[in-house]
């Protein structure tokens, strides 16, 4: 047995905007950093608009490690 959460779309209204692309208004904050990688990278990212609305990019990882994505593969067997 497979759990997997379920997520509605994140509308614009809801999301961190940038009306002018030129990032006027929007504050980057660097949050965890890792032992592997102390004080030089962070493994958190939280972005806030002029508005307040705010993500947080963390990336993936496998085993504790952080890792590059490969693409997706769709597996027949996982339906």
């Amino acid at each position: 047995m497979k759990l997997t959460h379920k997520f509605t779309e994140m509308t614009p209204d809801k999301r961190p905007q940038d009306p002018l692309m030129d990032g006027t208004g929007l504050r980057f904050e660097s949050m965890e950093h890792r032992a592997e990688c102390p004080d030089t990278t962070p493994q958190a990212i939280k972005l806030v608009d002029a508005e307040g609305r705010s993500f947080i990019y963390v990336p993936i990882t496998q085993n504790g490690k952080v890792v590059d994505s490969q693409g997706y593969v769709f597996d027949p067997d996982d339906e």
